[in-house]
């Protein structure tokens, strides 16, 4: 390269960083103008700090009464004190967030809703908040709780009630996805920090919260559009994480907090610290039970490494939470565990308090009653996120592998089993037996290590009398066991780097299969949570899940295509030695010879529409409107994007989130599966994505494709995942479609629509006996719930839509050999087609069907 040239690339490089620097300035600079009342009140309240010398220590003495509000200043007349309060701050990190927020929250409440309406709502919600507050104390005093009731001439300071109203109020103004994500973690974080710290800035921010909420709600109305959003399963399962991951750090906040006083301010005492003995409990309560009378127990570990077991059960909980964003059935078993295992040890709470002597005799009491309110919360919360996490078990698929669960038990047992026998050979060798009591004392010094559980008399004496090795024994083996167990938990869910879920190796080899031949559904097999049978020496595959006794296959076999026959009769061999029913779904006719000498029948499921791409031409009267949407297409500055979902950029992969959750948001059922894929089927590096985006790089529509071959060639696509923007310009699939058609066809003579479950023209019934009523009743029945399923899913809309494009059609079929076991397919199929159906949506979608 000479020099001139690299001098021109270096010019052509520093003009193009210069230029994008120039475009973030612009945009930065768009996005200040657009939020004019955010700067002025962020401007307000900093320049106030600083006028005042508030900034480390909160405002002076003296002007408390201009700087917060309380029920005192009300009542003397100043009620200008509710707002003029929203402009101070307690102290510098206080001064921190709450500038952070004005400037992320309210600004973002202000793009929203305007520079108008944001102004009126953060007055309004100041007032609401405020009110709410009040009304809740004085009731508290006069139930005579001690935690509520305690905050009722509390000074309050700070914008973060409005700021939060404001912002959850504009939620009913975003997109479903985010409006969710949003109100999710607002709420959470808030919530949280009511239980867990407990003043009452977190308590009157709460209120603020709930306002907002409701005046969101409100303005969604207004639109005509209030009503529950249903989400994805993988938008469930994100929500989920997040709701463990904000709850998991609750006690490592009580840790920063000087005096946390909220209900779950004594978990800090479960998590952090060794529970106290009942002696103990005796002695620091006193007469009164409130959130610091569970102090006792500090020193329970020795040295500092006692303090790294404060962060083991928030770590564990934030890797589930990660792991069950992946769908990871481990990680969910693991945070349901150590839920149950917190509501236990807060259960104990309960007990300890109970058998205080000098409360037990007088439970009616104030303080008793007090007593309970502050530790039930301890159960209670954690309780109810095993609830949740139960009831939306089926969202988590992903199965870990038999080979990575047993790594993962025999490294953790394995470590145990030698921290624990070196301290007992210690303990031994230093007359544990005579000191401590015996086996039941190193069977309580040994628990004491590793859970935090109140074992009497240990905390007393158990480093008195101790040499150094055992002392340290005692305080670094929890530490070094959790350490190994943490990494382990860690590596097993992360299937990036360790691919441990069960199934992996088996899907490696069906994609190899499906590589040398297969039908249009086939790449579908390759999705969870599909099992597979494979035939002797390799020669070919089946998918299958299994419902009940129901062996329900996806699509016909796979590998090379003179094996398929074979494949087919080995399936059927091995679930006839399993006691399974075989029930091969979505299948061509090209299995129905050998089947059929089998005793099959088989009935019609689906139209498959098929189009030869390469003498596709749109012209003449019937292709008007595919011709109108590309004409409208290019008015509107609206192209294709064809690529990977993976290298598609992260602003990109968000909006196309944003699309599929507002489509879910419509169904009063959740998402469908089987041969039916969603976000996560475009994961897959195989996988096409067509894109409509126009001019502003807005996402108005997406398809996905996936790959079909035939003696190792890649010779067709089929159409799969299909999403538009509500707003998208009408036409947007067609333009899509036909893009597709344009794109393809210079590597492929035929691509797929698939075809539309339960919608298709007519029952094609082929049956052996001719008389048979089994295959017609299944038609009918099929038939009727498409009808049904019509409003709910538009499979049958959507059947018409593809007839536009004059496709070839091929039907597929499901073959199966008695009519006695239609039912069980029928349950198999439901239970397939719609995995995470609960009781209550079975029910909703009744009435939807009676409807």
């Amino acid at each position: 390269m000479s020099p001139a040239t690299a001098a021109r690339q270096r010019g052509s490089g520093a003009a193009s960083l210069r230029g994008l620097g120039r475009e973030g300035l612009r945009q930065s600079a768009g996005h200040l103008r657009a939020i004019p009342f955010t700067l002025a009140v962020l401007a307000a309240f900093l320049i106030t700090g600083a006028a005042t010398g508030s900034f480390l220590a909160g405002p002076p003495e003296s002007l408390l009464d201009l700087a917060s509000v309380s029920a005192p200043e009300l009542k003397a007349g100043r009620w200008w004190a509710m707002f003029s309060s929203m402009f101070f701050a307690t102290n510098l990190l206080a001064y921190t967030s709450a500038a952070l927020m004005i400037l992320l929250l309210l600004g973002l409440a202000e793009r929203q809703l305007g520079t108008r309406r944001t102004a009126v709502f953060y007055f309004a919600a100041q007032f609401a908040a405020v009110t709410l507050f009040l009304l809740v104390t004085q009731l508290a005093r006069y139930t005579d709780d001690g935690w509520l009731s305690a905050m009722v001439d509390a000074r309050l300071m700070g914008p973060y009630a409005a700021v939060l109203a404001v912002s959850l109020a504009s939620c009913g103004l975003l997109p479903t996805l985010w409006q969710r994500r949003l109100r999710t973690a607002v709420v959470s974080v808030s919530l949280m920090l009511v239980l867990y710290v407990g003043h009452a800035e977190t308590v009157v921010g709460f209120a603020g919260a709930l306002a907002g909420l409701a005046a969101g709600w409100w303005i969604q109305g207004d639109k005509g559009t209030l009503h529950r959003h249903r989400s994805t399963g993988r938008e469930t399962r994100n929500l989920l994480a997040l709701s463990v991951a904000i709850f998991a750090v609750g006690p490592i906040l009580t840790a920063t907090v000087r005096t946390p006083t909220g209900p779950l301010a004594l978990l800090r005492d479960v998590v952090l610290n060794p529970l106290p003995t009942l002696n103990q409990l005796e002695q620091n309560c006193g007469g009164t039970i409130d959130a610091t009378c569970l102090e006792a127990g500090h020193a329970g570990f020795a040295g500092p490494l006692g303090l790294a077991l404060a962060v083991v059960p928030v770590v564990l909980l934030l890797i589930c939470a990660d792991g069950m964003r992946h769908g990871r059935r481990l990680a969910l078993r693991i945070a349901i565990t150590l839920q149950l295992a917190v509501t236990v040890m807060a259960a104990v709470y309960l007990s300890l308090f109970a058998r205080i002597p000098q409360y037990a005799n007088r439970p009616h009491t104030g303080v008793m009653g007090s007593g309970i309110v502050h530790v039930l919360p301890l159960v209670v919360v954690p309780l109810v996120l095993v609830v949740l996490l139960a009831v939306n078990r089926r969202q988590f698929r992903v199965e870990t592998s038999p080979r990575a669960r047993r790594a993962l038990a025999a490294v953790v047992g394995g470590t145990w089993l030698v921290l624990a026998s070196l301290y007992t050979g210690v303990w031994l060798a230093a007359g544990g037996m005579d000191r401590d009591g015996g086996l039941l004392g190193l069977a309580a010094e040994l628990s004491r290590q590793y859970l935090p559980l109140p074992i009497p008399g240990i905390y007393s004496r158990v480093f008195q009398g101790r040499d150094a090795v055992e002392a340290f024994l005692f305080a670094a083996s929890g530490i070094v066991f959790w350490a190994v167990a943490l990494a382990a938990v860690w590596l097993v869910l992360q299937r990036r780097l360790h691919p441990s879920d069960a199934g992996a190796g088996d899907r490696d080899v069906a994609r190899s299969l499906i590589r040398q031949g297969g039908d249009s559904l086939s790449w579908m097999a390759l999705w969870e949570p599909n099992k597979y049978w494979f035939a002797p020496e390799g020669r070919g595959g089946v998918a299958y899940q299994q419902h009940g006794n129901v062996a329900l296959t996806l699509a016909g076999p796979f590998g090379p295509a003179e094996f398929h026959g074979e494949t087919a009769a080995g399936f059927i061999q091995y679930c006839a030695e399993q006691a399974l029913i075989p029930c091969f779904y979505s299948c061509t006719d090209e299995l129905w010879p050998l089947l059929e000498d089998r005793g099959f029948r088989r009935v019609a499921v689906a139209q498959e529409t098929r189009l030869a791409v390469r003498s596709l031409e749109f012209k003449g009267k019937d292709w008007q409107n595919v011709r109108t949407a590309l004409n409208r297409a290019k008015k509107s500055g609206v192209h294709a994007v064809w690529g990977r979902y993976a290298d598609f950029a992260p602003s990109v992969r968000a909006q196309l989130s944003e699309v599929s959750e507002e489509w879910a948001a419509q169904k009063s059922v959740p998402e469908m599966g089987f041969t039916l894929g969603g976000i996560d089927e475009l994961e897959d590096p195989e996988v096409l994505c067509c894109l409509a985006v126009d001019a502003e790089g807005q996402v108005q529509g997406v398809t996905s494709w996936l790959p079909v071959y035939a003696d190792g060639r890649l010779v067709s696509w089929t159409l799969d995942f299909m999403r538009r923007r509500g707003d998208a310009f009408p036409g947007v699939m067609e333009f899509l479609i036909a893009s597709a058609v344009q794109e393809l066809r210079s590597s492929v003579e035929v691509i797929s629509l698939s075809g539309s479950p339960l919608a298709k023209e007519e029952a094609t019934v082929a049956d052996a006996a001719g008389d048979e009523p089994g295959p017609e009743a299944l038609a009918r029945i099929l038939d009727v719930v498409g009808k049904a399923l019509e409003p709910v899913y538009g499979f049958r809309s959507l059947a018409t839509f593809k007839s536009r494009f004059k496709p070839d059609y091929r039907t597929l079929y499901l073959f199966y050999q008695d009519p006695l076991q239609l039912p069980a397919m029928g349950r198999a199929l439901s239970r397939a087609y719609l995995p995470g159906l609960s009781v209550r949506q079975s029910a909703r979608l009744l009435r939807t069907l009676v409807r």
